[in-house]
């Protein structure tokens, strides 16, 4: 009998007996730390919450598997670790939280991508269909990485975020947008609960110390868009109407908070909200200089935080605070804040993410590439001396998108 077959008999026992309700999760803990502790080493808590609900839980994943099972009400205590204080850093054992983690024979990876802060905790692949005339719609397949094997698998949701710690995501199912979000257990890979919606959300986001969901609601699929015709790309206009701020620990939706599409500029049909680093406001993108605008939570317009640097890239300022990640081509550069002084040049396209504050998650080529864009995921110094392949470059006809999440 395996460990989640296992739990699910307990799970089920319980109802007929006074059998403690976590006491399947700590042996399940137990047997995992044994199996594979690099995977399960937890960062510093940052916090702890309690699930208290009376909602529909699934045990078999999405709609359409199997109706939601009506539990009774119960209390349960989640530990919290989203982020390491101070960040780890870059190690090459296996048994350390900043370890390297590789997958260079398959793409897309079968196995967990990771170095320092950051893992790659799922992945979506995107096919064009038609939805109307002159409009298409990408759908994305997800893959969600099981901590416990360390190993993506395909799911059946329609959006997802990883929480800090990597131990929940929320999942949004198929024909977005939809009117409920699931709370998804990875270690069990069972959903928890069920937030029943309002208004019907595409997208959701998870605060820095996990706490908190940001959704953002739409009246039609948020990655629905105009054919392109022969004279380049025609815009139709995004459905977004507003936004929820949803806490985890009741499981329950605030109140809606609708918002204007008038304040950034922002062509794009997906305009989700996300959450400054402080997780005390909202952001949306603006593309035209690529900004982040920020609100309260009320949806107000507001200041950007006294800390916040606009960056040209992904990765943007190291964890320390010293330097700065800069634009996208090759080479990219990185350079000191105080100074502006270019302290390094790698040869990438793209940087990604900090891993550590010497190491930075790119999108390039550790060794000889026939094309400059045949580009997987490295990891490089900020000298841009040393690059490893955390990733094989994807084939053209199967490129896929990284979610990093810390851990």
């Amino acid at each position: 009998m395996t460990s989640r077959v296992l739990k699910e008999a307990l799970e089920e026992w319980a109802g007929e007996a006074h059998v403690p309700g976590d006491l399947a999760d700590r042996a399940l803990r137990r047997s995992r730390r044994r199996r594979l502790g690099v995977f399960l080493v937890p960062a510093v808590a940052t916090g702890i919450i309690v699930l208290a609900v009376t909602l529909a839980v699934s045990r078999l994943g999405p709609a359409g598997q199997a109706g939601p099972v009506a539990v009774q009400p119960w209390d349960e205590v989640i530990r919290l670790a989203p982020v390491h204080e101070p960040p780890d850093k870059v190690t090459t054992g296996r048994t350390s939280a900043g370890s390297v983690l590789t997958d260079t024979r398959d793409s897309p990876p079968r196995k967990m991508i990771a170095a320092g802060r950051w893992a790659v905790s799922a992945y979506w692949t995107g096919e064009w269909r038609k939805s109307g005339p002159d409009l298409r719609v990408r759908e994305r397949t997800w893959y969600l990485l099981d901590p416990v094997t360390a190993t993506y698998d395909e799911t059946e949701w329609g959006f997802l975020d990883v929480s800090p710690g990597l131990r929940y995501a929320a999942v949004l199912e198929k024909g977005l947008p939809v009117r409920r979000i699931g709370v998804f257990d990875m270690e069990t890979r069972q959903v928890r609960a069920w937030i029943p919606m309002d208004r019907p959300v595409g997208g959701v986001a998870w605060s820095p110390d996990g706490k908190s969901l940001v959704a953002t609601a739409y009246t039609r699929h948020p990655d629905e868009e105009a054919v392109p015709d022969g004279a380049g790309q025609r815009v139709i206009e995004s459905s977004r109407t507003g936004f929820y701020v949803i806490d985890v620990a009741t499981a329950t939706a605030g109140e809606f908070h609708p918002m204007a599409l008038d304040f950034v500029d922002n062509s794009n049909p997906r305009r989700d909200f996300g959450w400054s680093d402080d997780g005390m406001l909202i952001y949306e993108w603006d593309l035209s200089p690529r900004h982040k605008v920020f609100y309260d939570l009320n949806g107000t317009p507001h200041a950007a935080p006294s800390d916040y640097v606009v960056t040209e890239s992904k990765a943007g300022v190291s964890p320390d605070g010293m330097l700065l990640a800069g634009r996208d081509g090759l080479p990219t550069r990185v350079t000191e804040r105080a100074t502006g002084k270019v302290v390094g040049r790698q040869q990438v396209l793209q940087l990604l993410a900090w891993a550590d504050d010497d190491h930075l998650i790119a999108l390039g080529c550790a060794g000889s590439c026939g094309n400059e864009f045949a580009n997987g995921l490295v990891l490089v110094t900020v000298d841009g001396k040393e690059t490893v392949s955390l990733g094989a470059t994807p084939p053209r006809t199967r490129s896929w998108e990284p979610l990093f999440t810390l851990r």
